[in-house]
C-alpha cells in the first residue's frame, strides 16, 4: 500500500505527525527492513504506516505491545484499524498487564540459548511512559534484540511530566505526586539519550529529526560518535532553493577575460 493511500485513510488519527510517518515508511522501503518492534502503539497510526510499508515490500512484521488496559483507553484501537484496513498479516500484537518491559524479557528468554541472545529486530520504535526507570531499562533489552546496523527510535525527547500534570494525575501508571521536582521537570527520554545511548559502544550515529521530537539511534560500532541534526525545509524554502538551483543551471557562468 503506497503512501498517499494509508495517509489518506489514517491521517486524521493520533499520534503520529505526517513528517515522521513518512520518514518511517521511506526508511522501510530504502532499507528494506522486515522486523520492526513498536513499544507503545496508541491507536496504532504507526503501526498502520509501517504495515503499509511492509505490504508494498509483501514481507515482515511488526509486533506492538502496550498495556492490556490501553485497548480501552484508545479508540479505535490498534487491532481495529489494522483489521479495518486490511494490514492483519502484517501485523502482530501483544497487550501486557504491567507493560512492555515484561515482553521484553519474554523475548529475550526465548530468544536465548547457550547464554547468547540471538538478535531478531532491525527497528524499534520506543514510545511509552517517557519514563527513565522503564524506559532506560527497555533501551538495554532492546539492544540485545536489535540486529547490527538496526536503529532505535525514541519519541517525546523533550516531553516532561510537569506538561501533562495540570491535565492528569498520572501517566502510563506512574503517579505524578509521587515524583519529586526533578523529576517533574526533567524530559526523561532526553536523559535516555544523553547518558545511556550516546555513551554506549553499540550506536556510533544519533539523528535529531528537526522539528519533531525523534531521535534516531543507529547500531553502529563507531571510534568517534556523530550526532546529526536532520532539518525538514519548509514548502518557501523548498521553492527558494529551487529556484536557486534553475538560475545556476538556466544561464551560463560569466567568464573572466585575461
Amino acid at each position: 500500500m503506497n503512501f498517499e493511500k494509508i495517509h489518506d485513510l489514517i491521517g486524521h488519527i493520533p499520534f503520529i505527525t505526517e513528517q515522521n510517518a513518512r520518514y518511517i515508511y521511506e526508511l522501510i522501503i530504502e532499507k528494506k527492513i522486515q522486523d520492526v518492534l513498536e513499544l507503545g502503539i496508541g491507536h496504532g497510526a504507526a503501526i498502520c504506516y509501517i504495515a503499509a510499508a511492509l505490504d508494498e515490500l509483501k514481507r515482515g512484521t511488526v509486533t506492538g505491545v502496550d498495556l492490556l488496559e490501553a485497548a480501552d483507553m484508545f479508540m479505535p484501537s490498534a487491532e481495529e484499524l489494522v483489521q479495518q484496513f486490511g494490514l492483519e498479516r502484517y501485523v502482530e500484537i501483544y497487550r501486557m498487564e504491567s507493560g512492555y518491559n515484561w515482553f521484553l524479557h519474554d523475548k529475550i528468554a526465548s530468544q536465548t540459548k547457550d547464554n547468547a541472545c540471538e538478535e531478531c529486530y532491525d527497528l524499534c520504535i520506543i514510545d511509552g511512559p517517557k519514563n527513565w526507570t522503564i524506559d532506560g531499562a527497555a533501551f538495554f533489552m532492546v539492544d540485545k534484540l536489535l540486529r547490527k546496523d538496526g536503529r532505535l527510535i525514541f519519541d517525546d525527547y523533550d516531553w516532561t511530566y510537569s506538561q501533562a500534570h495540570e491535565t492528569r494525575d498520572a501517566t502510563d501508571g506512574i503517579t505524578h505526586r509521587g515524583l519529586s521536582t526533578e523529576e517533574l521537570t526533567t524530559p526523561h527520554i532526553k536523559e535516555v539519550v544523553d547518558l545511556l545511548v550516546l555513551q554506549h559502544p553499540n550506536y556510533g550515529k544519533l539523528t535529531m529529526l528537526n522539528g519533531t521530537e525523534w531521535v534516531i539511534a543507529e547500531k553502529v560500532a563507531a571510534q568517534r560518535k556523530v550526532v546529526e541534526l536532520t532539518r525538514s525545509l519548509t514548502l518557501k524554502e523548498c521553492v527558494h532553493r529551487l529556484v536557486m538551483l534553475l538560475k545556476e543551471t538556466s544561464y551560463p557562468k560569466a567568464v573572466r577575460k585575461p
